[in-house]
C-alpha cells in the first residue's frame, strides 16, 4: 500500500511542477511580446515617400527655378532646424517635376542629384536621432531624450497623425518630469 500512495505523491509532485514549468513558460512567452513602446519605436514614419507633382501655378520652368531657389536656401538652414531638410527636400523634388513637366531633362538631373545627397543626409540624420533616442531612454538620460525627441518631431512634422509621432508626444511629458528630477 505504500507504494501506491508514494507513486501518487511522486505524481501530484511531478504533475505540480509541470504546471509550474507551464506557468513560467506562459509568463515568459508574454514578457517576451513586443510592447506597445517597442512597437513605437520600431514603427517610425519614411520621411520622402508621397508622390510629388508640380504645383500647376503658371509656366513650369519658372516655377521649377522657384522651387529649387527655396529648396537651397532651406538646405543652407537645415543644420539649424532638421524640418527645414525635409522641407528642402520636398521642394527639390517639386521642383524636379517642374522641370520634368517643362521638359528640361538637365535641369531635372541636376536637382535629382540635390535630392539624392540630401535626402541621404535627412535619413542618415533622421536614423541616428532615433537611435540617440532609444539610447537615452535605455541609459536613463532623459535630458538627451528630450533633445532627440524635439529633434525627431523636427524630421516629422509633415506626418502629425502617424503612431510614431503620437509615441513621441505622449512620453515627452514623462521625459519632462524624469529629467526635472534628476538635474
Amino acid at each position: 500500500m505504500t507504494g501506491i500512495s508514494h507513486v501518487r505523491r511522486n505524481g501530484a509532485v511531478a504533475l505540480l511542477a509541470a504546471l509550474a514549468l507551464a506557468a513560467l513558460l506562459a509568463w515568459l512567452h508574454v514578457g517576451a511580446t513586443p510592447s506597445d513602446e517597442q512597437h513605437a519605436i520600431d514603427d517610425y514614419p519614411e520621411l520622402f515617400v508621397d508622390l510629388v507633382v508640380c504645383p500647376v501655378r503658371g509656366d513650369p520652368l519658372s516655377d521649377g527655378r522657384r522651387l529649387e531657389e527655396l529648396g537651397l536656401l532651406l538646405a543652407d538652414r537645415y543644420p539649424y532646424d532638421a524640418g527645414d531638410g525635409v522641407r528642402a527636400v520636398q521642394r527639390y523634388r517639386e521642383a524636379e517635376s517642374c522641370y520634368r513637366v517643362a521638359g528640361s531633362h538637365s535641369d531635372a538631373a541636376r536637382v535629382g542629384r540635390l535630392i539624392t545627397v540630401l535626402a541621404a543626409r535627412v535619413d542618415t540624420d533622421y536614423a541616428a536621432a532615433r537611435l540617440n533616442l532609444v539610447t537615452a531612454l535605455d541609459q536613463g538620460r532623459w535630458s538627451d531624450g528630450l533633445s532627440e525627441i524635439h529633434r525627431l518631431l523636427l524630421f516629422t512634422e509633415h506626418v502629425r497623425r502617424h503612431g510614431y509621432v503620437e509615441w513621441l508626444n505622449k512620453i515627452i511629458g514623462k521625459l519632462v518630469a524624469r529629467a526635472s528630477t534628476n538635474d
